[in-house]
């Protein structure tokens, strides 16, 4: 077993939420005495535009415990509040000069305990309950994003960057993949294939569910990394919202009209359902992707980019483009059948009008 040890570091589980459309943040300040999230600190060079637009709220919670195999963990817990609706809860575990293998194991089983989303989920709702009023359209959505960061600040005996690669590729691609068992040599070599470093005593691994970040300055990574877990939560309940829209109105493309509907146009309220949910769904991406911009920062957007790429952002991207598309096609059938049956209603009256006259003036003559 590896005699290294670990002299400082955290691991962090971000775990992120819906709470509806939009959020005042200037309200829910009143409503729970949150303050500005320091956002981007700039430990490293980096332009001044860098940082929140606006910037969330941070919302400090008291000591979360966890017990796992019998002992017992206090993580800190801070919650942020997004102004497109979404709320993140952090939970932090600061460990200090501790065998590596022990400091897996712990990050491992915190990441299998399922108390430790219970307890997000319940810090995540009692903050919505608080800062309802000022959600507009409040709802908290069922689904969740969780990702974990594992943070090593030092190593003793002092390794850098490449030499921690170098010695501990299994015990970095085991906390990668959340996995216990011993990993192929193709499987290690494929986790740690893609590395990026800035400084010779730092080292960044990203994949799907788990970050390793080897770097005294974490903080702007770490904080990165947690919007970029907020982002992909906006995305998965997008794909949800759209899916279900596409559901609803596909018996809406069947022929409905008849004639007892001459003063009722069926497709009305589908029509103005999607287009309201087309502009809801535009809109909040926007504002999302525009919220927190990397250009300028080489090192946080190669880190964001590497992190996007791995947790399969590009996908859920995609699925919601084409999702909107569809929408988009289904809407235009929807307007034209709408369009045709009120020509057809108007010919009708038409029709009937010109037959009133006739039999009035047949009447009449």
């Amino acid at each position: 077993m590896s005699v290294i040890r670990v002299a400082s570091g955290h691991l962090f589980f971000f775990y992120a939420y819906d709470a509806g459309f939009e959020i005042a943040l200037e309200e829910a300040r009143a409503l729970c005495e949150a303050s500005d999230s320091p956002g981007i600190a700039g430990l490293r060079s980096a332009p001044a535009h860098l940082q929140y637009r606006p910037r969330p709220l941070t919302v400090p919670a008291t000591a979360v415990p966890v017990t796992v195999s019998g002992k017992t963990f206090p993580l800190d817990a801070t919650m942020k509040i997004f102004d497109f609706g979404a709320l993140s809860v952090t939970l932090t575990l600061h460990l200090e000069d501790i065998p590596l293998d022990e400091y897996a194991e712990i990050a491992l089983s915190l990441a299998s305990e399922s108390g430790m989303e219970k307890s997000a989920r319940d810090a995540a709702q009692r903050l919505f309950e608080r800062i309802r009023p000022a959600v507009s359209r409040p709802m908290f959505a069922g689904l969740v994003e969780d990702y974990c960061v594992w943070h090593v600040g030092g190593f003793s005996p002092a390794l850098s960057g490449t030499e921690a690669l170098a010695r501990l590729p299994r015990e970095i691609a085991r906390l990668l993949t959340l996995e216990r068992g011993e990993l192929s040599e193709a499987a290690v070599a494929e986790i740690v294939r893609t590395p990026i470093r800035y400084f010779e005593n730092d080292l960044f691994l990203a994949e799907w569910s788990a970050a390793f970040v080897y770097d005294p300055k974490f903080k702007d990574t770490a904080e990165v990394l947690e919007f970029l877990n907020i982002q992909v939560l906006e995305l998965r309940f997008f794909d949800h919202l759209l899916h279900e829209a596409i559901e609803g109105v596909s018996e809406e493309l069947l022929p409905r009209r008849r004639l007892f509907h001459l003063l009722h146009d069926p497709y009305e309220a589908p029509l103005r359902r999607l287009s309201g949910i087309r502009t809801d769904v535009s809109l909040i991406r926007e504002r999302i992707f525009n919220a927190l911009k990397l250009a300028g920062d080489a090192y946080l957007a190669r880190v964001y980019e590497e992190a996007r790429r791995k947790v399969g952002a590009e996908k859920h991207e995609g699925t919601v483009r084409d999702q909107l598309a569809a929408l988009t096609d289904i809407y235009t059938v929807l307007n034209n059948q709408a369009a045709a049956g009120r020509a057809e209603t108007l010919e009708l009256i038409i029709i009937l009008l010109i037959a009133i006259e006739i039999v009035m003036g047949l009447l009449r003559w």
